[in-house]
Protein backbone atom coordinates (compact mmCIF):
# COMPACT_ATOMS: atom_id res chain seq x y z
CA UNK A 1 0.00 0.00 0.00
CA UNK A 2 2.34 2.45 0.72
CA UNK A 3 4.09 1.62 -2.55
CA UNK A 4 1.29 3.01 -4.39
CA UNK A 5 0.62 5.84 -2.05
CA UNK A 6 4.45 6.84 -2.91
CA UNK A 7 3.71 7.04 -6.48
CA UNK A 8 0.43 9.03 -5.97
CA UNK A 9 2.34 11.44 -3.80
CA UNK A 10 4.91 11.51 -6.28
CA UNK A 11 2.43 12.38 -9.37
CA UNK A 12 0.54 14.60 -7.63
CA UNK A 13 3.65 16.67 -6.69
CA UNK A 14 4.94 16.73 -9.78
CA UNK A 15 1.48 17.57 -11.68
CA UNK A 16 1.12 20.34 -8.84
CA UNK A 17 4.40 21.76 -9.76
CA UNK A 18 3.21 21.89 -13.41
CA UNK A 19 0.10 24.26 -11.91
CA UNK A 20 2.44 26.21 -9.85
CA UNK A 21 4.98 26.84 -12.71
CA UNK A 22 2.24 28.62 -15.12
CA UNK A 23 0.31 30.90 -12.47
CA UNK A 24 -0.66 31.38 -9.67
CA UNK A 25 -2.13 28.82 -6.99
CA UNK A 26 -5.40 27.23 -7.66
CA UNK A 27 -8.22 28.14 -4.66
CA UNK A 28 -9.79 25.02 -5.60
CA UNK A 29 -8.66 21.51 -6.69
CA UNK A 30 -10.69 18.60 -7.27
CA UNK A 31 -10.17 15.03 -7.21
CA UNK A 32 -11.54 11.84 -8.14
CA UNK A 33 -11.27 8.82 -6.49
CA UNK A 34 -10.93 6.35 -9.19
CA UNK A 35 -9.56 3.15 -9.94
CA UNK A 36 -9.36 1.30 -6.58
CA UNK A 37 -10.69 -1.91 -7.70
CA UNK A 38 -8.49 -1.80 -10.73
CA UNK A 39 -5.29 -1.25 -8.24
CA UNK A 40 -6.23 -3.86 -5.55
CA UNK A 41 -6.52 -6.58 -8.87
CA UNK A 42 -3.46 -5.42 -9.73
CA UNK A 43 -1.66 -5.58 -6.15
CA UNK A 44 -3.92 -9.17 -5.50
CA UNK A 45 -5.73 -7.56 -2.55
CA UNK A 46 -8.90 -7.43 -1.63
CA UNK A 47 -11.31 -5.26 -2.89
CA UNK A 48 -11.56 -3.23 0.16
CA UNK A 49 -8.08 -2.67 0.15
CA UNK A 50 -8.03 -0.83 -2.78
CA UNK A 51 -10.54 1.57 -1.45
CA UNK A 52 -8.53 2.03 1.87
CA UNK A 53 -5.40 2.97 0.08
CA UNK A 54 -7.51 5.72 -1.63
CA UNK A 55 -8.62 6.91 1.60
CA UNK A 56 -4.41 7.56 2.65
CA UNK A 57 -4.01 9.07 -0.83
CA UNK A 58 -6.76 11.18 -0.16
CA UNK A 59 -5.32 12.55 3.43
CA UNK A 60 -2.12 12.68 1.74
CA UNK A 61 -3.40 15.09 -0.65
CA UNK A 62 -4.97 16.95 1.64
CA UNK A 63 -1.69 17.99 3.72
CA UNK A 64 0.32 18.53 0.38
CA UNK A 65 -2.65 20.90 -0.64
CA UNK A 66 -3.01 22.48 2.95
CA UNK A 67 0.84 23.54 2.37
CA UNK A 68 1.01 24.68 -0.99
CA UNK A 69 -2.01 27.29 0.48
CA UNK A 70 -4.90 25.97 -1.75
CA UNK A 71 -8.19 26.39 0.61
CA UNK A 72 -10.45 24.22 -1.05
CA UNK A 73 -10.58 20.77 -2.08
CA UNK A 74 -13.25 18.70 -3.64
CA UNK A 75 -13.06 14.95 -3.86
CA UNK A 76 -15.54 12.88 -5.66
CA UNK A 77 -15.43 9.48 -3.79
CA UNK A 78 -18.72 7.71 -4.76
CA UNK A 79 -21.42 8.48 -6.99
CA UNK A 80 -24.86 6.63 -7.82
CA UNK A 81 -23.40 4.57 -10.31
CA UNK A 82 -20.97 2.65 -7.54
CA UNK A 83 -24.87 0.95 -5.87
CA UNK A 84 -24.59 -0.72 -8.75
CA UNK A 85 -21.08 -3.16 -7.83
CA UNK A 86 -22.31 -5.83 -5.59
CA UNK A 87 -23.62 -5.55 -2.33
CA UNK A 88 -21.46 -6.94 -0.45
CA UNK A 89 -18.42 -4.65 -2.15
CA UNK A 90 -21.09 -1.35 -1.85
CA UNK A 91 -21.86 -2.69 2.16
CA UNK A 92 -17.37 -2.70 2.31
CA UNK A 93 -17.35 0.98 1.31
CA UNK A 94 -20.03 2.11 3.34
CA UNK A 95 -18.52 0.60 6.16
CA UNK A 96 -14.88 1.56 5.56
CA UNK A 97 -16.18 5.70 4.95
CA UNK A 98 -18.20 5.42 8.25
CA UNK A 99 -15.16 4.19 9.92
CA UNK A 100 -12.97 6.55 8.53
CA UNK A 101 -15.18 9.80 8.87
CA UNK A 102 -15.56 8.18 12.68
CA UNK A 103 -11.34 8.06 13.21
CA UNK A 104 -11.15 11.76 11.44
CA UNK A 105 -14.62 13.15 14.18
CA UNK A 106 -13.00 11.30 17.07
CA UNK A 107 -9.24 13.37 15.92
CA UNK A 108 -10.83 16.46 16.00
CA UNK A 109 -6.93 17.87 15.70
CA UNK A 110 -6.65 16.54 12.59
CA UNK A 111 -10.19 18.41 11.43
CA UNK A 112 -9.87 21.87 13.22
CA UNK A 113 -5.97 21.90 12.61
CA UNK A 114 -6.20 22.00 8.80
CA UNK A 115 -9.61 23.55 8.92
CA UNK A 116 -11.57 20.94 7.43
CA UNK A 117 -15.00 21.01 6.28
CA UNK A 118 -16.71 17.77 5.41
CA UNK A 119 -19.71 18.31 2.75
CA UNK A 120 -21.84 15.78 1.45
CA UNK A 121 -23.94 16.08 -1.79
CA UNK A 122 -25.88 14.45 -3.82
CA UNK A 123 -29.05 11.75 -2.14
CA UNK A 124 -27.86 11.44 1.01
CA UNK A 125 -30.71 9.12 2.01
CA UNK A 126 -28.82 6.44 0.11
CA UNK A 127 -25.70 6.55 2.41
CA UNK A 128 -25.86 4.38 6.13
Amino acid sequence: MMKFLSKVVRFFIKCMHCVLSVGPIPSHIGFVMDGNRRYARQNKLKQVAGHEASYFSLMSMLIYCYGLGIKYMTAYAFSIDNFMCRPKEVQSIMDLMTEKFELLRRKDIFLNGYGVRVHFSGNLQLLP
